[in-house]
């Protein structure tokens, strides 16, 4: 739906992605190294009363981010704003998808704003973070993308 004028009831591409332990364990250490804990380590969880490590909720943040960066653009990176609650645990082996539907679409400063419902669920369609989410209407215009590869040539 990249570059279309969403409105009310429209709902965005998902992204779906496979939680992967070593995935989870990279991420941990390149976000915020805490050491070992219930995310990274499973003596730790076991020891937290958790029978497997668990994913951050900022790896469930990082596939809302893409889903909504995919689907928005310029429009996402340059002012948009998101909530989010972490209320089911996801674990390694998890199939997450990200979602996002539009619940109202206004004027802010004479440009359209989207805000939508966003969410994460699992494989058995099990929610697993909730929020709202507010981006410009979307756009194809990718100039942090552009930025980055100028500085890698």
């Amino acid at each position: 739906m990249m570059a279309a004028q969403l409105k009310v009831g429209d709902r965005l591409e998902p992204v779906t992605r496979e939680v992967k332990t070593e995935k989870m364990v990279e991420f941990e250490k390149c976000v915020w190294d805490r050491g070992r804990n219930s995310h990274s380590d499973i003596n730790a969880a076991k020891a937290d009363g958790i029978s497997q490590t668990i994913a951050s909720g900022q790896n469930q943040m990082a596939f809302l981010h893409e889903l909504l960066e995919r689907n928005f653009g310029d429009a996402w990176v340059y002012g948009g704003k998101i909530s989010v609650r972490y209320i089911h645990p996801v674990y390694a082996g998890d199939r997450l998808t990200a979602n996002g539907l539009v619940s109202e679409v206004t004027e802010e400063d004479g440009k359209a704003r989207v805000s939508l419902h966003v969410w994460c669920e699992n494989q058995d369609g099990r929610k697993t973070s909730a929020g709202t989410a507010h981006a410009g209407q979307p756009s194809a215009r990718r100039s942090w993308l552009e930025t980055a590869e100028a500085h890698a040539k």
